[in-house]
């Protein structure tokens, strides 16, 4: 018979899992998995909490023994009837919930047709974007850095959310010939590729000629396309840094290579305060709805 203990250590427990004992602190201290303190403050992991992070998050215990949890017991711990991904997302309002909870489940159509109720009823599509798209990929951010979303699962939101803005920039109107010209990238080593064309979106609808040149983009590479198409507004959205003193360096380059009459936008996730003041730009914008009103200022002083 299996003798079965109350509490668990992060230790014994990511032993069991095959994780890092540090994952399992931080999931602990993010409220992903339910945990006690000892009167010490030592963190445990009850058996029942055990089984509600095996169920919210469809993992399995690799090595079940090292908590003396036997097969039949682990079946009934980890193995959900269905798979329910974990919806998160600041956002309170119905249709920012739906949509989350569509794009959670790679319901595509669900996700287009929040999108089209949320335009029909005089949104723009920087500003539905923002609420619907924008909103949800932070809550999915959130998931994924607590480990509760498989890889699959982030990529598909990402594909989806992908194509939804693909939609949307087709349907603005054609830009006249004169339009400012901008163009923008998110830094060498960043992964993500949906906030730079979320800018795109944003610029293009406010009236500029704005090219996405993608993400992963060298910062010298981003220097030559300044060459190459004259523009009046440069973007550098950055969401993740691996080498923060590089992007320092390589941003101040780019941006003191940079004509005055051209303005340098940044923004992103990863620019946070102890960052920020060490680059050199014309605005950073925290957020699309500022940037919305900064393209149109900029615009107008064109």
């Amino acid at each position: 018979m299996t003798n079965l203990r109350s509490e668990y250590s992060p230790k014994q427990v990511a032993t069991s899992l095959q994780v890092s004992e540090s994952s399992i602190k931080r999931w602990c201290d993010q409220g992903v998995i339910p945990t006690v303190r000892t009167v010490g403050g030592h963190r445990r992991i009850t058996l029942s909490g055990l089984r509600q992070f095996l169920r919210s998050t469809n993992r399995t215990l690799a090595d079940p023994q090292v908590l003396g949890i036997d097969d039949l017991e682990l079946s009934v711990a980890s193995k959900p009837a269905v798979r329910h991904p974990p919806v998160r997302g600041e956002g309170r309002e119905p249709a920012q919930q739906a949509f989350r909870a569509a794009l959670a489940v790679g319901d595509e159509d669900r996700c287009l047709q929040l999108l089209e109720e949320r335009l029909s009823l005089g949104w723009t599509r920087a500003e539905a974007a923002e609420d619907l798209i924008a909103d949800a990929l932070r809550g999915q951010g959130d998931a994924w850095g607590c480990g509760e979303l498989a890889v699959y699962q982030e990529r598909r939101s990402c594909t989806i959310c992908a194509r939804l803005i693909q939609v949307l920039r087709a349907g603005l109107d054609n830009l006249p010939a004169a339009a400012p010209v901008a163009i923008g990238a998110a830094p060498e080593s960043d992964p993500y590729q949906i906030p730079t064309a979320l800018v795109e979106l944003v610029l293009r609808e406010s009236g500029w000629n704005a090219i996405n040149l993608g993400n992963d983009v060298p910062l010298d590479s981003l220097a030559e396309a300044v060459i190459d198409y004259s523009p009046k507004l440069v973007w550098l959205s950055v969401t993740s840094v691996v080498d923060p003193e590089r992007l320092i360096r390589e941003q101040n380059k780019l941006a003191d290579s940079l004509d005055d009459q051209v303005s340098m936008i940044v923004g992103g996730r990863a620019l946070d305060d102890s960052l920020r003041p060490k680059l050199r730009y014309t605005a950073y914008c925290d957020s699309l709805r500022h940037l919305i009103e900064l393209a149109a200022i900029l615009k107008r002083q064109d």
